[in-house]
């Protein structure tokens, strides 16, 4: 019995041979302890200081910090957001058109107009059973309103209840309401853009600018992209296509620049070439409205204009070698 006593005090009970410490310790083993736990030294620190690894980390945060928080207050963050926002209430009222088109055709499908616009206020106007050409005459015309109620008389479409009919006209009022949406948008998006990137603005437009700064992600972001970068903003998935079979597939000629005029009404063969001389422009005026805030886009546009009359003339003679 003395023996087992002597033993725990020596830190434990022999088990074997050589007398080595085993299964019973007069030690916690948790309390105390050097190597960490309860009441023991801070892991990561010497003499109680603080962690520099922590104090690193946290630097690094608060300084992230204030970074989001800087860019979440510049204004072409806004500028982008609206014109994501004009775009989705475009694709919106487009699905909704479709579907008033699908349901109203069922009561009147030969209703034709060449604008939306115009189709909604003839649903919403018109009186079917008893067409009248004034109702609907300051919508789409007087020989066009006339035309209407010929073809609504002669009409082949089912006979609705007038629940079903109110339905209809109930979508067509909720598509106009979200057309009124996205025109107080546009404007809003053209006020920003006049105030974010007035250069850009001037040169292709408040809904242009904001896509450009939109599909950049920033101004500063768009500022620092080479111009042949600019040109084929928007033409993402037509140039990785091209990358991956550059034989087979020509590259983009264009992106979302495609919506400037002077490209979409020009011949095809051409459009490169103002894309291209666009694109440089753009590239400028966008380093001046974000790095130096000059306004200088009336010199730009004016030798814009002059390399796209360049660019047609020298097309006009390519086509037509003997007239000159």
């Amino acid at each position: 019995m003395f023996e087992v006593i002597i033993m725990e005090r020596r830190g434990g009970y022999s088990g074997g041979k050589g007398g080595r410490p085993g299964g019973f310790s007069s030690r916690p083993s948790g309390f105390g302890d050097r190597r960490g736990g309860f009441g023991g030294r801070p892991s990561g620190g010497k003499g109680g200081g603080s962690d520099p690894e922590m104090d690193r980390r946290l630097r690094f945060l608060k300084k992230a910090r204030e970074r989001t928080s800087a860019a979440l207050r510049s204004r072409d963050v806004m500028l982008a957001q609206v014109s994501r926002t004009v775009e989705e209430l475009e694709s919106v009222s487009n699905l909704m058109a479709e579907k008033l088109e699908e349901m109203y055709s069922l009561y009147f499908p030969e209703l034709r107009t060449t604008e939306m616009r115009s189709y909604i206020a003839v649903v919403l106007n018109l009186d079917k059973e008893n067409p009248d050409p004034s109702s609907i005459s300051r919508f789409v015309g007087q020989g066009k309103a006339e035309d209407i109620c010929a073809r609504a008389k002669a009409s082949t479409g089912g006979e609705l209840k007038t629940k079903d009919v109110e339905k209809i006209r109930e979508l067509a009022r909720g598509i106009e309401g979200v057309y009124a949406l996205m025109e107080s948008y546009e404007e809003y998006m053209n006020e920003l853009a006049k105030e974010v990137c007035p250069n850009i603005d001037h040169l292709v437009g408040g809904k242009l600018s904001g896509k450009l700064v939109s599909l950049a992600g920033s101004l500063n972001k768009l500022s620092l992209m080479p111009a042949s970068t600019i040109q084929v903003l928007g033409a993402e998935k037509a140039l990785f296509k091209h990358l991956k079979n550059k034989k087979g597939v020509p590259p983009p000629k264009h992106g979302v620049l495609f919506q400037y005029p002077a490209i979409s009404q020009s011949p095809k063969r051409v459009r490169g070439k103002i894309a291209r001389a666009l694109a440089a422009k753009l590239s400028i005026a966008a380093k001046a409205d974000s790095q130096t805030k000059r306004f200088i886009a009336p010199m730009l546009k004016e030798n814009l204009e002059r390399r796209i009359k360049e660019v047609l003339a020298a097309k006009g003679k390519n086509e037509n070698p003997g007239r000159f």
